[in-house]
């Protein structure tokens, strides 16, 4: 196995231990020009977590690692953008979620409202780690307009326990109109906030 990094080819035996040694030497290599691992593209696949279970899986298949590092600033960046195209991703999919509850509920309606919950609390969660982050100030063109994506994310936040409360009541027809009326409106406001606070086009590199 080969693992790439930088300009450095690595030559690898296809043990676990083996590849964990290379890639704690690779991180703290990235480190000391204060960059970290984003992810890493394994035999042309992009894997972005869980490497040791992705590793323990495909061990003796894998022949080239290609290991992709970023700056803290670009890796803030990237997780704005991510949070946009998470929030786009979800929109068709509450709106199914919705007619689901209008008329008759199935298993998979449940499993499909778990999973949207979850991406929900994935963006509360990112906000979270970006608005504490202090490269949040080089990549936010408009520092009042975060301020405001902010108030959007408290709201969506108070929707979400309200939403809690609904499932511990079983008062499941109030659902549907949570989802359209109030969720999908609030997510498409906060989609259209972030995509005009952050160009995704720029090299952050040169910002250093």
């Amino acid at each position: 196995m080969k693992i790439y990094f930088s300009d450095k080819v690595l030559e690898c035996k296809s043990e676990m231990k083996s590849i964990i040694d290379i890639l704690k030497y690779v991180e703290k290599l990235a480190s000391k020009s204060n960059y970290v691992i984003s992810h890493l593209e394994i035999d042309g696949e992009e894997v972005y977590d869980d490497f040791h279970l992705y590793f323990s899986n495909n061990l003796e298949d894998i022949k080239n690692v290609k290991v992709i590092t970023k700056n803290p600033r670009e890796l803030a960046r990237d997780l704005i953008v991510c949070i946009s195209e998470t929030t786009e991703e979800l929109l068709p999919d509450i709106e199914v979620l919705a007619n689901d509850f209008r008329r008759d509920v199935q298993k998979s309606s449940w499993e499909n409202f778990i999973n949207i919950f979850k991406s929900i609390k994935w963006i509360l969660d990112a906000f979270a780690t970006l608005d504490s982050d202090i490269e949040l100030m080089f990549i936010v063109n408009d520092y009042e307009k975060w301020n405001y994506f902010a108030k959007d994310i408290y709201n969506l936040r108070e929707i979400m326990v309200e939403l809690q409360n609904i499932l511990l009541s079983e008062d499941y027809v109030y659902i549907p109109e949570i989802l359209t009326d109030e969720i999908v409106p609030l997510l498409n406001d906060m989609k259209d906030k972030l995509d005009s606070l952050v160009d995704s086009g720029v090299d952050l590199k040169k910002l250093n």
